[in-house]
Parts: C-alpha cells; sequence; structure tokens
C-alpha cells in the first residue's frame, strides 16, 4: 500500500514517518511534502526515497533539488500547492495522510477523497471549512475517513471497542446509542492565569503547551481554547452528532482523551500516554494493532485524574466555535478563516491575545452567511473572510 503524507515535517508527519518505519512492509511512502523546511524533508526523502517530494517554496523547492542531484536521489521534486493534490490524487497512491496544518489542506484531500483514496484525517480544517462536503463525497465516492486528532480517535476507538460501527456523519445511527461525547482539554498554558492577565500575554508564552510540543499556530490555538472549539465542530461533522451532546472538560493530565456516555448510563473512557503514534499507528493498521515499543501508560504512577468545565468568560473562542456549529451554513467557515488571520497577526506581535476572540466574533457577526455548496464557493468565502479580518485588524478594529 503507498502513502503520501501531506505535510511530512509536521508534528503529524514526523510520527507518522515514525510509526511507518517500524511497520514498512504493510506501507511504502509514495510522496512527501512540505512547505519550506527542504532540510528536514531531504532527510526524510533520503530515509524513505519516496517517488515525490513537493515543496511549496520556490527557493526551497530549488535547494532541495540540489541536494538530491548531489546524493544521487531519484525523488523527482515538484514545486507548488497544485502538486499537493497531483500526490494524492495519483494512481499509485492508495491512502493520503492529511497532515498539513490550516486550511491548506481542504483542497488535496478532498480531491483525494473523489479519487476513493482512503483518508487518515489529522488537519481539522479541512471538517470545520467544509461542513458536511467531504463527508458527503466520502460516501458517494467510497472514501473511508479515519481521524488521527487524539481526541477523535479516541472516539473512533471507543466505538470499536464497545461494538459500535463507524459510520460517517451517520446522526441517527449515533443518537440512538450515544447520549453524549466529552472531548478533554489539557487547559493550554494559562488555564490557571487570570483573566486580568491574558491581554499581556506574549507569542513566546501561548506556544509553550505544558504537555505537547506542536507547532505555533496551532499551539496558540490551544492556548485560547479554539483547538478545542475546533474539534467540537469536526466531532459534531464526523460523527454527525449535535453539538449539544459534545462536551468539554479540562483534564490537565492528558491521560483520558475522550469519553462516551451510552443511553443505559454506562460510561467508557480512552486512557493513553500523550503520544500522537498512539492514535496514529491504531488508523494505519485498522482494524488490527502494533506493538509501537514506546513507554505505555503506569497507572500506578498516576496521581490523580482531575475534570472540571471550562471557564467560558476566560476561553470565549470555544464559545464562539459552540455559536459557529450552531449557526451552521457557513459560520464555520467564518470562524475558521477569521481566527487563522487572528493567530497569524498575534505571532507577529500586530494584535494582543485577547484580540483574538474579539476579531473573531466581528468577522461572525458581520460577516453574511450563506450555504457553501461547492469547493469553488468554500475557497471564494474563505477569501473574503481573510480578507475582512485583515482589513479589521489594519482598521484597528
Amino acid at each position: 500500500m503507498k502513502i503520501t503524507i501531506l505535510g511530512s515535517t509536521s508534528t503529524i508527519g514526523v510520527n507518522t514517518l515514525s510509526v511507518l518505519s517500524g511497520i514498512a512492509k504493510k506501507y511504502k511512502i509514495f510522496a512527501l511534502t512540505a512547505k519550506s523546511n527542504y532540510k528536514l524533508l531531504f532527510q526524510q526523502t533520503k530515509l524513505f526515497k519516496p517517488s515525490y517530494a513537493v515543496l511549496i517554496c520556490p527557493e526551497s523547492a530549488e535547494k532541495m533539488h540540489q541536494l538530491c542531484k548531489k546524493n544521487n536521489l531519484k525523488t523527482k521534486i515538484l514545486c507548488g500547492t497544485k502538486y499537493l493534490s497531483y500526490v494524492s490524487t495519483h494512481s499509485k497512491c492508495s491512502c493520503v495522510m492529511s497532515a498539513i496544518v490550516g486550511s491548506a489542506a481542504l483542497e488535496p484531500t478532498l480531491n483525494a477523497i473523489q479519487k476513493g483514496k482512503k483518508i487518515f484525517l489529522a488537519n481539522k480544517e479541512s471538517l470545520v471549512m467544509s461542513g458536511d462536503l467531504l463527508i458527503k463525497n466520502a460516501k458517494k465516492y467510497n472514501s473511508l475517513i479515519l481521524p488521527i486528532d487524539s481526541e477523535h480517535n479516541a472516539i473512533f476507538q471507543l466505538l470499536f471497542a464497545s461494538g459500535l460501527s463507524y459510520r460517517l456523519g451517520d446522526s441517527a445511527y449515533y443518537d440512538k446509542n450515544i447520549d453524549e461525547m466529552i472531548l478533554t482539554a489539557s487547559g493550554g498554558p494559562f488555564i490557571d492565569s487570570p483573566l486580568s492577565q491574558l491581554r499581556n500575554v506574549t507569542p513566546s508564552q501561548a506556544i509553550k503547551h505544558p504537555n505537547w510540543k506542536m507547532g505555533k499556530k496551532i499551539s496558540v490555538d490551544s492556548a485560547t481554547m479554539m483547538n478545542k472549539g475546533l474539534e467540537v465542530i469536526e466531532a459534531s461533522i464526523l460523527f454527525g452528532l449535535s453539538y449539544k451532546k459534545i462536551k468539554v472538560m479540562i483534564h490537565r493530565q492528558s491521560i483520558t482523551h475522550a469519553i462516551i456516555t451510552f443511553k443505559d448510563g454506562a460510561m467508557l473512557s480512552h486512557m493513553s500516554d500523550h503520544d500522537m503514534k498512539i492514535p496514529i499507528s491504531f488508523a494505519l493498521m485498522y482494524p488490527s494493532r502494533c506493538d509501537l515499543s514506546i513507554g505505555k501508560l503506569d497507572l500506578t504512577k498516576t496521581k490523580e485524574l482531575t475534570f472540571f468545565p471550562v471557564d467560558k468568560n476566560k476561553f470565549k473562542c470555544l464559545s464562539l466555535a459552540y455559536e459557529a456549529i450552531k449557526i451552521g451554513l457557513n459560520a464555520p467557515t467564518i470562524l475558521n478563516a477569521a481566527n487563522e488571520i487572528a493567530v497569524n497577526n498575534f505571532l507577529k506581535n500586530k494584535i494582543k491575545f485577547t484580540d483574538i476572540p474579539v476579531i473573531i466574533e466581528k468577522a461572525l457577526n458581520e460577516v453574511p452567511f450563506r450555504k457553501n455548496t461547492s469547493l469553488a464557493k468554500i475557497i471564494e468565502n474563505d477569501r473574503n473572510v481573510r480578507e475582512f479580518t485583515e482589513d479589521l485588524i489594519r482598521r484597528k478594529m
């Protein structure tokens, strides 16, 4: 089975290659892609020898080409976003790990689905932006979407363990059996900080997650709790459950990743060490499991497992995500685009940390709601929201 990894230099991409190195007999690397990190991409290419390596940045692509030529590597180097879809839909590629952060993953992921590829979905923005477009196409073209996010993968594993089928977006089936899904959140770096102090948060402080080492954008999303808000939207779309049945609880230990409450009152939880190789390996090997040879969770060394509700006054981004999924239509697209622009400007020190939810709320209040029925309309809407948000920030809101 040949796999394309979109975003192989990301945290998910690196962990995926780590898992694949132990199950080489099942998978062969068809293509690897990165935005500009040609140095890491070259090391990965040298080790896994894919047919193609794609870089978005022209300068990085040229440097990658020279390195491969110097080292006699036969991997073909491609440059440009259009080649993300090329390597995802290629007839020799059977499955795709969608690990690009942000909206850039939507088009190649959808195109791969329309070719009937198996999708390992680590990019939550694709589902959030497109609503049920990915799900409808997956059903139409017989493409299987398996979640990689630790919380959604945990739900996936709980469904598997409880004997329930995994059915994309089947609201009637899941509503019949499940009373509530609980996604857990570490709370990020500011869980103990009073709201009054958050205005002075710096980008370097926001990207220091207490439990995980992640990219800058997703780390800021974790700090604002928008990451969990996007996960609520993703879970609602992926499993077809009403947002009213999807709850978020703070669980600082990051050991319990999700809990399902069934109609009879029984609760099942998924626990594991916070290592992304665990959900990645389950999706890659589903319905089997593999021996990862990593440290197993020792509950005797776990002093406590605590759960408590989210302070929605402090973490308003989570409330905005619930509001977006309640509104429906293109509200999640607006939420996601405005958030990406706001976070990017925060990382550049152009706005305050506490400005992020203010900007997103203004976008939700001022950008017209409509139904996005095609990829073209989603991309157009996404672009318009980004332009609106950039202009809003330039005008100092």
